[in-house]
C-alpha cells in the first residue's frame, strides 16, 4: 500500500511539472551525437554494456523532447586504463580530456566509482556545450536516467535549484533572478548539499519547516531534475529556455 502511495505521489508531481510546460517553447530540432567512453576495472572487465547505455539515453530523450532535442550514441570507445575506473576529478579529469576527448561530440565517460568529487553520481562542465574541444560528462556506472539528464542540464547551462552560490533565494521569488539558479519558475529550494534527505522529504513530499529571511516557508519542486531530491520528473519552462539560450549562444560550433 505504501509503495502504491509513493508511486501515486510521484505521478502527481510529474504531472504538475508537465503542466507548467507550455506550447511555446523553443524547438532546437537537433540530435546531438555522444561518444561513450568505457574503462576496464582492475579485473579487466567493462561493467556496463552498450545496450544499457542506449536504453538510458532513450530515457533521457524523453526529458529533452519538449525543446526538440535528442541524443544518440554514435561511438563507443573502450579504454584499457583501469586507473580511471576509480575516478579522482582533481587528478584525472584534465588527463582524460587530453587523451580521449572527441571534438564536436558530447563525451560521456563511464567509471566504476567517483572518488572525487565525493558522493557524486556524476558531474559535468557548466555550459560545456560551448566547448567543443574539451570538457564533457563523467557518470558513475549504475546511475540512471535522472543522473544523465541532470548532468546534461549542467552541460546546457543549468545550475542546481538550491543555493550553490551562497546566496539565499526568498520563498516569494522576489530575488529569483539574482540568487540560486537565476530562474524564476524554479521555486526557492533551501536544500543543503550533503545533508540527510530525511530532513527534507517523506517519500516525494517536502516536509522541512525551515523558513526564509522573511519567515516564509519554502515549497520547492522536489521533482525538478536539477534538484538533489530523488523524485526526478522534468524541467520547467524557464530551464528549457535557459538550455536553448546556452545552445544558441554556441550554435556556430555545432
Amino acid at each position: 500500500m505504501k509503495v502504491l502511495y509513493l508511486l501515486l505521489l510521484t505521478l502527481i508531481l510529474c504531472d504538475s511539472i508537465e503542466a507548467q510546460t507550455k506550447d511555446r517553447l523553443p524547438c532546437i530540432d537537433k540530435e546531438f551525437s555522444i561518444v561513450a567512453h568505457l574503462f576496464k576495472d582492475t579485473f579487466g572487465v567493462y561493467n556496463i554494456t552498450e545496450a544499457e547505455i542506449n536504453t538510458t539515453i532513450d530515457g533521457v530523450n524523453n526529458d529533452f523532447a519538449p525543446i526538440c532535442v535528442s541524443f544518440k550514441v554514435c561511438e563507443f570507445q573502450y579504454h584499457d586504463n583501469w586507473e580511471y575506473s576509480v575516478h579522482n576529478a582533481d587528478e584525472e579529469w584534465g588527463e582524460m580530456q587530453n587523451l580521449y576527448h572527441v571534438k564536436n561530440r558530447i563525451n560521456i565517460f563511464y567509471v566504476d566509482t567517483i572518488k572525487i568529487p565525493e558522493n557524486a553520481c556524476g558531474y559535468a562542465g557548466l555550459g560545456a556545450i560551448g566547448n567543443v574541444s574539451g570538457s564533457g560528462i563523467v557518470i558513475e556506472i549504475g546511475c540512471g536516467i535522472g543522473t544523465h539528464s541532470h548532468e546534461l542540464g549542467h552541460y546546457f547551462g543549468l545550475e542546481h535549484t538550491f543555493m550553490d552560490n551562497g546566496t539565499t533565494e526568498l520563498a516569494d521569488g522576489s530575488n529569483c533572478l539574482t540568487t540560486a539558479d537565476g530562474i524564476c519558475d524554479t521555486p526557492a529550494d533551501p536544500f543543503i548539499k550533503g545533508s540527510d534527505m530525511s530532513l527534507w522529504l517523506s517519500g516525494c513530499k517536502f516536509i522541512s519547516t525551515i523558513r526564509d529571511a522573511n519567515g516564509d516557508f519554502y515549497d520547492p519542486i522536489v521533482g525538478n531534475i536539477m534538484s538533489y531530491y530523488p523524485c526526478s520528473c522534468g524541467f520547467t519552462d524557464g530551464q528549457f529556455h535557459k538550455m536553448a539560450e546556452t545552445y544558441y549562444s554556441s550554435i556556430g560550433m555545432w
